[in-house]
């Protein structure tokens, strides 16, 4: 079965390579033939991909153990709907499971632009057959997902209990989506340059890829966020994390390139930042799966140390090098010049132009954060021939943490908040007036009244309360926009104008998610109490009545849980009973947290079961608060769906 797979990977990579060759020449010579060639080459690609995605998934779910991918991730116990997503669990499989998602994004648009000129068909396709091919190559010949083992195991290691949560099933397909969609609108953007076309049209047909990838690298990122909420056992779900901050860089540059397009399609204006931006993006994404895939970077998400750095270095050093080299030699066609140049900056463009910068900005003291292990050990590396130099180097690698991430992000937050609020009372091409004014101040009350009054009752602490205000002149200035375009063009104009009315809507589960974000970050409570079972103890409103130690047997684990009564104290009355468990996995010798939580608009109540012992008497309890932590995940599916309700405005001016 293995060299079935492995067959078909080959196959594929002949294929790729092929369609490589014909869609060069297309560009090369515009010759309709090589792009008809190479257009079959690529649908045997993907077909060959599929069937090789096919065959590995029959091997985990029959549990074909000599494939050794199959023992690595998976074993007899395992739940079915586990064994299928072991396809994209381990390093190999994931690598494979990109490559087919690019194959098939590719296929779809050959037939979805079969009526373009061959020069700009063949610089799409030449985009998804590079990726395609880059991705076999890792697959083929660095880490095979069908190798074989030269024995039968009789059962597998199994799979990583981190990874059995309903999270791990859905939070890295919908991020690959959106990291893979990116190639799509980069091979546009590469087919605008060669063809030498300064028009908007390469955005106008890539908007539905734009907003579906940039939808579903959001899910992504915040099921990620969820699914450490949920599995991890520490009370938060945002942590810095090296793997983490590799899913934010595309995101911001990303959000970026969707203000720039529109500002491009609408003004004619931020080309460049156009087709900058989305190359970042792209690019961005093969980084961070660098940073998770070469084990240079310590994390709970990371895959093992590899030897996939050097491809992943040159790749993305051939990417950007051969776009930029397109780009500087036919830049005469596409830049900006005369009134494209000049901006008002107090202007709707002005402002988006501004954004554009802080997207930039935020992204670039992120990715220094986050890297900054690799660039202090490569300094160490060079100065360390200097013994005194070397003596006073406190360490070899050198990390930021948590506080850095905090303070460095905290203003571009705050300005990027702002602008989401005020952009849309600004008008094209001329400076805030008198209306301006008028439609601002209402939100500026709102946005002085509500950190007073959080003051008021307790909620203190000067860098929560600034963010307070500016999240809500933010959401003031989005309601007053609703609130008076509907007054003056009546209710009918949401619907008539829904790619602006869904950048609102965008923008309004921003402004949620971040009232959901300060109120977690900030005002959180935490305590710890041992009891004995029977026993009970005190967290804010609630009285914790512990009951007695149970056992659970599942097929794959032995489950140890400890009920946990809440009552409110104030009423006597029953909230909820919740059961913090303590797993043990099959071939796995360690305990892991399995967390309860209630949760509420208000906040949620999120127990831990931190320590136990049946002979001794004791259980340990972890309670922790978090407070509006809910609306986090209500801002992200808003934010969704006003990017969907964009994409509905079918309109040809956009």
């Amino acid at each position: 079965m293995g060299g079935a797979g492995f067959l078909l990977m080959i196959l594929a990579l002949i294929s790729g390579a092929g369609a490589i060759y014909f869609f060069f020449s297309g560009i090369r010579e515009e010759n309709p033939l090589y792009d008809k060639i190479g257009s079959v080459m690529l649908m045997a690609q993907t077909a060959f991909m599929t069937l090789a995605s096919v065959v590995l998934m029959f091997a985990l779910v029959t549990s074909y153990f000599k494939i050794e991918y199959v023992a690595q991730y998976t074993d007899l116990r395992l739940p079915m709907i586990y064994k299928l997503s072991a396809f994209w669990a381990g390093q190999a499989g994931s690598l494979l499971f990109w490559g087919l998602l690019a194959a098939l994004f590719g296929f779809i648009e050959l037939f979805r632009i079969k009526g373009y000129g061959v020069r700009y068909r063949s610089s799409v396709f030449l985009t998804v057959a590079l990726t395609t091919t880059f991705f076999l190559i890792l697959t083929t010949f660095v880490t095979n997902p069908f190798a074989e083992l030269d024995f039968m195991p009789r059962d597998g290691m199994g799979m990583n209990p981190l990874l059995q949560n309903p999270g791990m099933i859905y939070h890295p397909p919908t991020l690959y989506v959106g990291f893979v969609g990116f190639t799509i609108i980069l091979g546009h953007s590469l087919g605008a340059l060669l063809t030498r076309d300064a028009s908007p049209n390469w955005v106008k047909s890539t908007r539905g890829w734009s907003m579906i990838t940039w939808i579903f690298l959001t899910i992504g990122i915040v099921l990620g966020g969820q699914w450490a909420y949920v599995e991890l056992g520490w009370g938060g779900y945002w942590a810095w994390d090296p793997v983490e901050n590799a899913s934010l860089f595309p995101w911001l540059t990303a959000t970026a390139f969707l203000h720039s397009a529109y500002m491009f399609q609408n003004r004619g204006k931020l080309k460049t930042w156009t087709h900058m931006m989305i190359m970042t993006s792209y690019v961005l994404c093969i980084f961070g799966t660098f940073l998770t895939r070469s084990g240079i970077m310590d994390s709970v998400h990371s895959f093992g140390k590899s030897n996939l750095g050097s491809f992943f270095i040159v790749y993305m050093l051939f990417i950007i090098i051969g776009y930029l080299a397109v780009y500087f030699t036919h830049k005469e066609a596409v830049e900006e010049s005369g009134d494209e140049k000049d901006f008002n900056f107090t202007s709707r463009e002005g402002l988006f132009f501004i954004a554009n910068w802080l997207f930039t900005g935020l992204t670039f003291v992120i990715v220094i954060g986050t890297i900054m292990p690799i660039i202090s050990e490569m300094v160490y590396d060079v100065l360390s021939i200097i013994p005194s130099v070397k003596e006073n180097f406190v360490a070899k690698k050198l990390t930021v943490g948590i506080p850095y991430y905090n303070k460095v992000s905290s203003p571009f937050f705050m300005l990027i908040l702002v602008l989401a609020g005020i952009a849309p009372l600004v008008s094209y091409g001329k400076s805030a007036g008198k209306e301006f004014f008028k439609w601002l101040t209402p939100a500026a009350v709102l946005a002085v009244i509500v950190p007073v009054l959080m003051a008021m009752n307790g909620y203190t602490g000067v860098l929560p309360l600034v963010l307070a205000c500016f999240t809500t002149l933010s959401l003031g200035s989005i309601l007053t926009r609703v609130f008076m375009s509907m007054k003056q063009n009546g209710p009918g104009v949401v619907l008539k104008q829904r790619r602006h009315y869904g950048g609102l809507l965008v923008h309004f589960g921003v402004v949620i998610m971040a009232y959901g974000i300060i109120a977690s970050s900030f005002y959180n409570a935490k305590t710890e109490a041992v009891v004995a079972p029977g026993e009970s103890f005190d967290f804010g409103k609630y009285e914790m009545q512990v009951g007695d130690l149970r056992f659970s047997e599942r097929r794959n684990f032995t489950a140890v849980f400890a009920p946990v009564k809440v009552v409110n104290k104030e009423t006597g009355k029953k909230v909820v009973t919740l059961a913090p468990q303590r797993r043990y996995y099959v071939n796995n010798e360690e305990a892991w947290a399995e967390v309860a939580i209630h949760s509420k608009l208000k906040g949620d109540l999120y127990l831990i079961l931190a320590s136990y012992s049946k002979p001794d008497n004791y259980i340990g309890i972890q309670a922790v608060f978090q407070p509006l932590i809910v609306w986090i995940w209500i801002g992200c599916a808003i934010m969704c769906l006003g990017g969907a309700y964009a994409i509905s405005d079918r309109r040809k001016d956009g």
